[in-house]
């Protein structure tokens, strides 16, 4: 399918007004209330300021809750043109779960297998989104993960950032909302968690696809270890 036909059809920035209001107050208003109050979410936020553009946001994961709370941080402007990226084969099993991913998380649905590619490559689906300005938040464990473990980033972060170097990758990492919403469960328990966003994260144009991809799963498991020191309890002998 030509590259043109994809923006066209599928990612034109004229989102009506309508969906816009209904993600702001979703993200804004309510998820944010649910995260900040209810469950006790602590955000640590970035130092450096926000990138007002196109983003590529990469992120561990381990709960169902993790595209919610990304799409909390995201600037309110931006919110319409910035989708969580899900597998087809998992929320496109029914009609009412496609449809809540595309109109309530605003995500995008892609096929994991290569058997089930017969339209598009996913990467090239991803790249006409970021060519039209559009960002996207990346799990690049490609699944739910073990809590604590971190699973071997998939390339595809990689292949992107190589494609735009100019759009800049913004670390995230989310610790504790596997106990607020553990794999095979369905109910929200505020066991709180932290949410920390990193500085964003640039890449020349020459900077191959696995160097771009170490690079990005070496940030995330830095914050991990720097949040496991912050929260680490004194010995009792201490002074």
């Amino acid at each position: 399918m030509p590259a043109r036909t994809i923006d066209a059809e599928l990612f034109n920035a004229r989102v009506p007004n309508g969906r816009r209001w209904l993600l702001w107050f979703l993200y804004k208003v309510l998820w944010r209330t649910v995260f900040g109050l209810v469950i006790g979410l602590r955000y640590v936020w970035a130092k450096a300021p926000h990138p007002d553009g196109p983003v590529i946001y990469i992120a561990n994961h381990n709960s169902h809750l993790d595209a919610m709370s990304l799409m909390t941080i995201v600037p309110s402007h931006r919110i319409h043109l910035t989708h969580s990226v899900a597998a087809q084969d998992f929320f496109g099993r029914s009609r009412f779960r496609s449809w809540s991913m595309k109109h309530l998380v605003n995500a995008v649905l892609i096929s994991r297998g290569k058997e089930e590619r017969d339209e598009i490559d996913p990467i090239v689906l991803l790249d006409a989104m970021l060519r039209q300005g559009h960002s996207l938040i990346l799990f690049p464990e490609g699944t739910r993960g073990v809590p604590g473990v971190m699973a071997d980033f998939k390339r595809g972060v990689g292949h992107l950032a190589s494609r735009h170097p100019d759009i800049p990758v913004i670390p995230v990492y989310l610790d504790g909302l596997y106990r607020t919403l553990p794999k095979g469960r369905t109910l929200i328990v505020p066991f709180g968690g932290t949410l920390v966003m990193g500085d964003p994260l640039s890449f020349p144009a020459e900077t191959s696809i696995d160097a771009i991809t170490e690079k990005a799963r070496l940030a995330i498991e830095t914050m991990e270890q720097d949040l496991l020191e912050e929260n680490k309890i004194p010995s009792s002998d201490s002074p």
